[in-house]
């Protein structure tokens, strides 16, 4: 039985969509006969410290991600012992130095889950010290020598080699699974999508939807910016959800200012519910900056919603179906193509796929 050692600064119960690209992958690769091992911060002290879930052992120390990177020695001595790890796989950004080290001490094949590359974008999402120790701190983490760099997007592994210069025999592109099942329309009967516009007092209008976290990246600030515009317009509603971040209480107080009656604001859903508020809605707004999988456009587009996104980044490579193209950080391209939108104006893109057992049988190889 191989054994994989996971280093992820975060993962579940934590929320935020790279935890859930690994617990698909650890289901994927249990059936194969893998022993998964985690370590992951203690953000939560509810959380013990060690556990076995769904026969992943979990073990957590320190309480953030920065805290993390200088996570004790013995108790990676210890994981390692007790388990014969194979194989060290970690995941940008915070685990990518423990799990160097890790490969220093034992001398294990390590692998490196890419999923964004910021490079001079730090200095655009954040002020210019700040900016400069990430942009620092990304390019220590590309120095280690890591066997594979696994990167979610062929756009991520142009950004890889660009900024810093890997061989094209060391990156592997393989994209983030989708989940199907889940997110398919017929999973939610008209009556459920009736009687959820019911519940939120909706009925008629035209449902505008934001669902993701509040980060820079995400353009989120232009949506703001454009929504007095939006929510002129006849008949439209435009619903927020959005999950916990470092910007997350600011956001609200923004949002929460309009005072709007057709402005509706949500902060966390289960995920059911979750798939239900994206079947009630008309469109979808992911006005991304920067992308370099794009979790919730894929959502969107497998959901059958129309979306408006820019086309930037990985955004081109995953979207398909009824797709309204902005330019990224500007206010006017969004409130133009919302009205373009209510008039069923927009793009059809065929279909693409992203299957999670495809996507986990590739990294299996990498292994």
């Amino acid at each position: 039985m191989k054994k994989i050692l996971f280093v992820l600064d975060y993962y579940l119960p934590h929320k935020w969509g790279v935890e859930n690209v690994f617990e698909n992958i650890f289901l994927r690769l249990e059936k194969k006969w893998y022993k998964i091992v985690v370590l992951t911060s203690h953000y939560d002290k509810k959380l013990k410290k060690y556990e076995n879930v769904n026969w992943v052992e979990i073990y957590r120390t320190w309480k953030s991600r920065l805290s993390f990177m200088c996570s004790a020695i013995k108790l990676w001595k210890q994981i390692l012992r007790n388990n014969n790890i194979d194989v060290i796989h970690a995941s940008t950004y915070w685990g990518a130095i423990p799990a160097s080290i890790l490969w220093k001490t034992f001398n294990k094949r390590l692998v490196l889950t890419v999923h964004e590359v910021f490079g001079n974008l730090w200095f655009k999402y954040k002020w210019l010290i700040a900016g400069a120790i990430y942009r620092l701190f990304e390019w220590i983490i590309f120095r280690f020598k890591f066997d594979v760099f696994h990167c979610v997007s062929q756009n991520t592994a142009n950004e890889v080699k660009k900024y810093y210069w890997i061989k094209d025999g060391k990156i592997k592109v393989i994209y983030n699974g989708l989940d199907t099942e889940f997110w398919n329309p017929r999973n939610v009967s008209s009556k459920e999508i009736f009687e959820w516009r019911k519940k939120h007092q909706r009925n008629d209008n035209f449902i505008f939807l934001y669902f993701w976290h509040a980060g820079k990246s995400k353009g989120i600030d232009y949506l703001i910016q454009a929504l007095p515009e939006i929510l002129k317009l006849e008949n439209v509603m435009m619903v927020f959800n959005i999950i916990d971040s470092r910007r997350t209480k600011k956001v609200l107080e923004e949002l929460k200012k309009l005072d709007a009656n057709n402005l509706q604001i949500f902060n966390g859903f289960s995920k059911k519910d979750l798939r239900k508020l994206v079947a009630s809605a008309d469109c979808v707004i992911a006005p991304s900056i920067s992308e370099w999988f794009g979790s919730v456009h894929s959502e969107a587009v497998a959901m059958g919603k129309v979306l408006i996104t820019t086309k930037t980044s990985a955004i081109p490579e995953v979207v398909y179906g009824k797709v309204k193209f902005i330019k990224p950080a500007d206010k006017e391209w969004i409130i133009s193509a919302c009205k373009d939108v209510i008039e069923w104006k927009f793009e059809n893109i065929p279909e693409k796929k992203f299957s999670r057992d495809n996507s986990v049988e590739k990294i299996e190889k990498l292994y």
